[in-house]
């Protein structure tokens, strides 16, 4: 089994960093949990949108992984808290070896004091902290980041865009798309979607020792599914019951449904759909490669969950050696247009910014 993740927050607080701010008029230091709500605040000011404090709270206090390292910018004038960065502790591990590792986020800066360079005031210090090496160091930059990231000579750890495919669940809008007249564009749709979920039925009803549940709490059964479906050779993110109970069910805001393939002996599979609106997006599938009928049932049981939803259609993106990027083509999953990056460096090994070296899903990167 894996080791479990011990929160080393205090002794990451705790000790000596070397460097000081080398701008005099900013001070750059690690943030105290008493001042998370600072952090909160400027993330509200500089997004201009007020995020739900069950939703911060969720992230910053609950995360059973740890608590997160927040590096504070200050300005020294007026005591104003000006840029900040949350790195949140993570479970990644090389094959079967849990590494020390954080996923970047909250980065921001507030709208007056951006492109005075305090990006490299705080990394300056930042980069300083003794772990600051042997930690991986997991990114998810949107357009904007990855040009600052370009800019200040990180452009060798960005990696994707990492393939995207979507499965469409209505079929009358795909027939009409294609020229098909409204009223048979219905029609043909009506049909496909019947066949669809009667082929769904049949499926199960041939493989009597297979059944799918709805998880209301992920136990430690679930342990053991992770890591036989989920391990690989380089680098990936072990989601234990607990990372999972928190990651999805707890979630003070958004929807996700949780399934589960079982035989005679408990949990052979499971997955979790995040319900948005007329969009469903996979944000975990783990499930055997063999015997082939078990992740073929749990991905019916996710398209299942996305269509009673209402949903138009259900996503899903995974770097290119995702071994079940041929069983959802297969499926009906299409490839569509991505802007889904990843960044990673650190723990003195090179791979750790190679796309191919990487096993990541949704939950992993749209994690807020």
């Amino acid at each position: 089994m894996i080791d479990k993740i011990v929160d080393r927050y205090e002794e990451w607080l705790r000790l000596p960093v070397p460097q000081v701010s080398p701008d005099p008029d900013f001070e750059v230091r690690r943030a105290a949990v008493s001042e998370f709500e600072r952090i909160y605040d400027l993330v509200d000011e500089t997004y201009g949108v007020k995020r739900p404090r069950a939703v911060y709270d969720w992230l910053y206090r609950r995360n059973p992984t740890g608590t997160p390292q927040c590096w504070m910018v200050v300005d020294k004038a007026t005591g104003k808290l000006v840029s900040s960065e949350s790195r949140f502790p993570w479970p990644v591990v090389r094959g079967r070896e849990a590494l020390p590792a954080v996923i970047s986020g909250d980065l921001v800066t507030a709208p007056e004091w951006q492109r005075r360079g305090l990006f490299k005031v705080r990394t300056t210090v930042r980069n300083s902290h003794p772990w600051h090496e042997s930690t991986v160091a997991l990114g998810t930059p949107n357009a904007k980041s990855i040009g600052a990231m370009k800019k200040n000579g990180l452009g060798g750890i960005i990696m994707g865009p990492l393939p995207r495919a979507a499965m469409f669940l209505k079929s009358k809008p795909i027939f009409t798309k294609f020229g098909s007249p409204r009223p048979l564009a219905a029609v043909t749709g009506l049909l496909a979607d019947a066949t669809w979920e009667a082929w769904r039925r049949f499926f199960f009803q041939g493989r009597a020792r297979l059944a799918s549940r709805e998880v209301r709490r992920f136990d430690t059964a679930f342990d053991e599914v992770t890591e036989r479906c989920m391990v690989s050779g380089r680098f990936w993110c072990p989601h234990d019951s607990e990372f999972l109970n928190w990651r999805y069910l707890d979630h003070p805001t958004k929807t996700y449904v949780a399934l589960a393939i079982e035989g005679d002996d408990g949990p052979v599979s499971y997955c979790v759909v995040r319900l948005e609106g007329e969009r469903a997006l996979l944000m975990e599938f783990a499930a055997p490669r063999e015997p082939r009928g078990v992740p073929l049932a749990q991905l019916f049981e996710a398209v299942a969950v996305a269509r009673a939803a209402g949903c138009r259609q259900l996503e899903f993106f995974a770097p290119p050696g995702w071994p079940h990027w041929g069983l959802f083509r297969r499926a009906g999953f299409i490839p569509w247009r991505s802007a889904v990056f990843l960044s990673a460096r650190g723990h003195h090994d090179p791979a750790v910014s190679e796309l191919t070296s990487w096993q990541v899903v949704p939950g992993d990167v749209d994690y807020t």
